[in-house]
């Protein structure tokens, strides 16, 4: 498998993945609200909080981004 096509499948979830991701990311949106104290208006900035927190996890986002650092 190619460099690319193993990028492609991590960055493409399908089916039972994305189901999984969109709901690690809608728990994790509820904990940041519910840690705020559920302020009114903010329900889309904890949702994209919470998205890019599970998104880098899911993604590895940390290692990708030294390997290819590394790769330079």
């Amino acid at each position: 498998m190619t460099p690319e096509t193993l990028a492609e499948k991590q960055l493409v979830p399908e089916g039972d993945d994305l189901l999984q991701l969109e709901m690690r990311i809608a728990q994790r949106a509820d904990e940041l609200r519910s840690r705020g104290g559920y302020p009114g208006g903010t329900d889309l900035v904890h949702w994209m909080q919470a998205e890019r927190e599970v998104l880098e996890g899911y993604l590895g986002a940390r290692e990708t981004a030294a390997a290819f650092a590394d790769a330079d």
